[in-house]
């Protein structure tokens, strides 16, 4: 990782808990805390296990987060993009990090110390505020996910990640999954518990269907409502 200079003033991701929660001055306070660093791709960012010393502010980039599954099998939990946030689950009383995170892009993030971090949201409410909301909507994604994993067949979990891609990244002006050309079929795989084996299979299947379009790694929505339908009857 390489020390990079970003400016809080300067920056466009209004997604940020920071951006949305301080006002002008706490910002300007921030940045004189903030160390901004460069990160390549396949670095490690977090380590599972490891003691947590640091909050991450995602400023660019495509970031996994992954635990460490069975067999030594990475199972990726989310992707984080722009304005997402990486280690707050070191606030845990064992002090470590739960996950891991590694950038599959390269990436820039923004660090805090925890404790300088832990003393912002003690004294600024609304951060404190949507901080608690964050865990509630990652808790509540997690949730559901961990649902539809244990029920859905091959098929359906390769409809719901599609869906899940989508609401993450975005569709672009030709139907294309936004950046979807950056994660690998294992990578996808990853997310759901597959194979990369299988969701190759099941992305021809979907292809034959007039559900998609493939070319290389990029995929193209021709009928979101179709993979919507497999997996409707959970909605």
């Amino acid at each position: 990782m390489v020390k990079h200079k970003t400016s809080c003033e300067e920056c466009l991701n209004y997604d940020c808990l920071i951006k949305r929660s301080c006002s002008t001055e706490e910002i300007e306070a921030v940045e004189a805390e903030k160390v901004s660093l460069k990160i390549r791709k396949k670095q490690s960012i977090i380590q599972e296990g490891n003691e947590s010393h640091s909050m991450y502010f995602v400023y660019s980039g495509i970031i996994k987060v992954f635990k460490i599954g069975a067999f030594n099998k990475d199972q990726i939990v989310r992707f984080s993009v722009e304005g997402n946030i990486l280690g707050h689950r070191g606030f845990i009383p064992e002090n470590v990090y739960p996950i891991s995170a590694q950038a599959i892009t390269e990436s820039q993030v923004c660090l805090f110390t925890k404790e300088y971090f832990f003393d912002l949201v003690k004294n600024t409410p609304k951060l404190s505020i949507n901080l608690v909301l964050v865990f509630a909507k990652e808790l509540f994604h997690e949730e559901a996910k961990l649902r539809d994993m244990a029920i859905f067949n091959v098929r359906e979990k390769v409809a719901k990640v599609l869906l899940l891609l989508i609401e993450k990244f975005g569709i672009n002006e030709n139907n294309e999954i936004i950046d979807i050309e950056f994660l690998s079929r294992q990578d996808i795989a990853e997310y759901v518990g597959l194979t990369s084996n299988q969701i190759t299979k099941v992305l021809s299947e979907f292809k034959s269907d007039g559900f998609i379009e493939t070319s290389g790694k990029k995929i193209k929505i021709l009928s979101q409502e179709k993979l919507e339908g497999i997996v409707a009857y959970l909605a």
